[in-house]
């Protein structure tokens, strides 16, 4: 891609600390896979500054990249992507320093994940992200703020026991979950016929986890979703802060 970082070299004008980001990228059966594409895109996704690195045969990876807050990252095969398999996602991620990040991607895709707390009223977290599959797209006119509008479906089929939550590694309870609409900057690639003044939208949920004891700091949330009919997989994550009482993400 035309302007794109290699790893381990610095943009002209910048000045900040290197820091390395490894680990392992696996399939739905946990084994390492034996080729991958890792991005870090700082700006956004994806852009000049993007910086790209491959696993190796064992599945891992080390970046070399300055340090900062990343829009995002994503880790796929590039030659499978679209075709067999989807993309791990971490999204509004704080790199200030070195750490280890393992990833996993089959099938599933948690697409924009976004983390905050209930700050009264339920001791519980929430996240909201579009969980994508490799389906067919089913095309729709369904309700939406009480007009007819268009959707594209392409989300996985789920159940209580598809969406596990992670914070800093161990499980939270999921407590409920409910679907909504996202709408989309524009209606390209729906069918012609359909109607589309009141804009297009694609399905998301928001999760309801209840939240651990958190201690002052930056924590990260995961949420693996998990295909209630074929058992396929997605992984995604965030970053958020929280200060002494457990509040303020």
């Amino acid at each position: 891609m035309k302007g794109m970082v290699l790893a381990g070299l610095m943009l002209p004008g910048i000045c900040c600390a290197e820091i390395v980001i490894q680990g392992q990228v696996t399939d739905k059966l946990g084994e390492p896979v034996s080729k991958c594409d890792v991005y870090f895109n700082k700006s956004r996704w994806i852009s000049d500054d993007s910086i790209h690195v491959r696993c190796d045969e064992k599945g891992r990876y080390e970046a070399r990249i300055p340090a900062g807050l990343y829009n995002s990252m994503y880790v796929c095969d590039e030659d499978k992507y679209g075709k067999i398999a989807l993309e791990f996602w971490g999204w509004n991620l704080n790199l200030m320093e070195s750490q280890e990040i393992d990833a996993a991607f089959d099938t599933l895709e948690v697409f924009s994940l976004s983390a905050w707390s209930s700050n009264g009223g339920s001791n519980s977290m929430f996240a909201s992200f579009r969980p994508m599959s490799l389906v067919k797209p089913g095309f729709s006119m369904k309700e939406i703020n009480g007009e007819q509008a268009a959707v594209i479906d392409i989300a996985p089929e789920l159940d209580s026991s598809s969406i596990r939550g992670f914070v800093d590694g161990k499980p939270v309870e999921l407590l409920s979950y409910n679907w909504a609409y996202e709408k989309l900057n524009n209606c390209k690639g729906f069918p012609e016929k359909m109607d589309t003044p009141n804009g297009c939208y694609m399905p998301m949920v928001i999760a309801q986890f209840k939240k651990p004891k958190l201690g002052e700091g930056q924590h990260l949330l995961k949420v693996r979703l998990v295909d209630a009919k074929t058992q396929n997989l997605g992984e995604g994550i965030t970053h958020f802060s929280s200060n002494s009482a457990g509040f303020g993400f």
